[in-house]
């Protein structure tokens, strides 16, 4: 059984579902603790030619401070969402599939929710499913635990029978100072996704690491799953990772 997990993020970028298209058993991480200006709650999409800057999710401080994603409430109390959405319209309304996905993301978008663990959540599993990938989907909270960092996530890969555990690069670090990892029964293999350029109507010289919403305005479903796919040329082990930290230090 092949496992990926992460924090579900706004609107992700391409490098997510790379993980979500490896894994048989994607495991939302939604009782992990929210963190401040990090991707939990923004992304990055353009707001003028060649010029990409942030779209952020305001957190009701006072009701999320050191809360789990699934319990970080979203302020409602401004209307970001209503300036959110006209800002998206007016840089990608005349991409050649704005229409292909502007009407979901009108609703979702002009929805309020539970958590903010929730309104991501909800936009990721639609992009995977207008992928056609059929995917197991669980929630971390399911499992609960006292269990911290790296001992967590192998309780949470043992209890969805992995095999195989696909991880962002980033990862190796705590891993590596938990001394957990590696396993004997679950191979672990880190993410090493390359950007691939495609044309990008808002710039003359391609912009990476946006969220995905900016491969689906610009070149549809079909193609951005390709990109997607094809993102990793090689996935490291932990005895590359471990090469490659000896290179460095």
């Amino acid at each position: 059984m092949n496992v990926s997990m992460m924090q579900p993020t706004f609107l992700p970028w391409q490098g997510y579902f790379e993980l979500i298209y490896k894994a048989d058993v994607f495991i939302f991480l939604d009782d992990f603790q929210f963190s401040v200006q990090g991707y939990h709650q923004r992304n990055r999409l353009f707001i003028n030619k060649n010029k990409a800057d942030w779209h952020t999710v305001p957190i009701d401080k006072k009701s999320s401070f050191k809360k789990a994603l699934n319990e970080t409430k979203i302020n409602e109390n401004i209307p970001w969402r209503k300036k959110m959405w006209k800002r998206i319209k007016q840089n990608y309304g005349k991409t050649p599939y704005f229409d292909m996905i502007a009407l979901f993301l009108e609703k979702w978008l002009l929805s309020t929710y539970n958590s903010l663990a929730e309104q991501n959540m909800i936009f990721i599993r639609y992009v995977c499913e207008s992928f056609a990938w059929k995917r197991k989907f669980v929630l971390s909270s399911s499992y609960p635990s006292e269990k911290k960092r790296s001992e967590h996530v192998v309780e949470l890969l043992r209890r969805c029978n992995a095999k195989q555990y696909y991880c962002a690069y980033g990862s190796f670090d705590y891993m590596l100072e938990d001394k957990v990892f590696p396993l004997d029964d679950i191979d672990v293999f880190f993410q090493n996704y390359d950007p691939r350029p495609y044309k990008q109507i808002l710039s003359d010289n391609f912009i990476p690491y946006l969220s995905v919403l900016d491969a689906l305005f610009n070149i549809g479903f079909d193609a951005t799953a390709d990109l997607i796919v094809n993102g990793t040329e090689k996935w490291m082990t932990w005895e590359d990772m471990l090469s490659l930290y000896a290179k460095e230090f």
